[in-house]
């Protein structure tokens, strides 16, 4: 009896000692859509204008005017009036063989003409005022009057070539001789090219061919010269393609300044294209295997199915899908936010 009122009393304990129910509010998910702070990004507004397809290539710096400067004679380099990176006239005096001996051979032509001048003038003269024209040519021959002029014209050439003319104006380089050494005639002493006329020769894939025509604009970025801008267009189109499948191109470069030949360089032609709608690369994103672009609308983000048109790795056609004025997102579109995502705009590219 004992043992049962014991028992009772332990069963009422335990029941009188638990504790209440806590009664929690579990919040609707309209409720937590709503608490859900927006992701914050960055919006471009897509724009109708004139797109460019950018073509990117490399090449080397040239003259497009440079001559080799070489003797026309033979002997002592007796004088030079250059050195490398001298600007020149053209006709001016830049170089002089010794030239003694053409100048002696000169003097000797000069008196066998005289000699025989004297001596067609005194076989005239037995002719009396009659004499024909063509009396008058067989007396010269007779008196070696022509011979005489030739060897004349051929000594004047001869001291002639021993003085070195620039035959442009421009810029001394790669300058082979000093004073003292002999030289050959048609050896080189030296490169000259004209300043102001030069060329970026480059390359371009054979697949961007159709679309390079000459005048097109270009911008050369001279590795010497990072931070600065060159402008050029294309003057010239080797309309063959080489082994490796590329196409030679030059452009004319029209700031020359601070350039030599040379120097390597790469360069962006600008090819214009028709009026469409365009926006930046980065707005572009592949959502289930399709072109998406995000646009910002109400404070949501809305994504739109997109036909594109040509990338030039900077912006892109948009050909079907958005309309002019539409602010696509071009920040955190690619993992972070989905259709109708709560979104805040932190910076409008358009505004920067």
């Amino acid at each position: 009896m004992f043992k049962k009122i014991i028992y009772l009393f332990l069963i009422t304990c335990i029941f009188s000692c638990k504790p209440e129910q806590v009664e929690t509010e579990i919040p609707e998910t309209q409720s937590l859509k709503k608490d859900v702070a927006p992701t914050m990004i960055s919006v471009a507004t897509a724009q109708y204008r004139p797109f460019e397809f950018l073509i990117n290539s490399s090449g080397t710096i040239a003259s497009g005017n440079e001559l080799a400067i070489t003797f026309q004679g033979s002997g002592v380099l007796e004088q030079l009036n250059i050195k490398n990176g001298q600007m020149v006239k053209k006709g001016q005096i830049i170089g002089q063989l010794e030239n003694t001996q053409q100048e002696f051979a000169l003097e000797k032509a000069k008196v066998a003409l005289e000699d025989a001048q004297v001596r067609f003038t005194d076989a005239s003269m037995t002719y009396g005022s009659e004499i024909s024209d063509l009396q008058k040519k067989n007396i010269e021959v007779q008196n070696g009057v022509p011979t005489a002029r030739i060897n004349l014209r051929e000594a004047e050439m001869n001291l002639a070539k021993t003085q070195i003319l620039a035959p442009i104006t421009g810029i001394i380089a790669e300058l082979e001789e000093k004073e003292g050494n002999i030289v050959s005639s048609g050896s080189k002493l030296a490169a000259i090219y004209e300043p102001k006329n030069l060329t970026l020769s480059a390359k371009i894939l054979e697949t961007d061919y159709q679309y390079v025509s000459i005048g097109q604009r270009a911008d050369v970025y001279a590795l010497s010269f990072r931070e600065k801008v060159f402008e050029a267009f294309v003057n010239e189109i080797n309309p063959k393609v080489d082994d490796n499948g590329m196409v030679e191109v030059k452009l004319q470069l029209k700031d020359t300044e601070g350039l030599l030949p040379g120097m390597n360089a790469n360069a962006v032609i600008r090819i214009p294209q028709s009026d469409n709608i365009i926006v930046p690369r980065d707005a572009l994103v592949i959502k289930s295997g399709r072109q998406v672009v995000f646009t910002f609308e109400d404070g949501m983000a809305k994504w739109k199915y997109v036909k594109v048109g040509l990338d030039n790795g900077v912006d892109i056609e948009i050909l079907e899908g958005l309309e002019e004025g539409d602010q696509v997102i071009v920040s955190d579109n690619l993992l972070q936010i989905g259709h109708e995502a709560k979104v805040a705009i932190s910076s409008d590219l358009n505004n920067n």
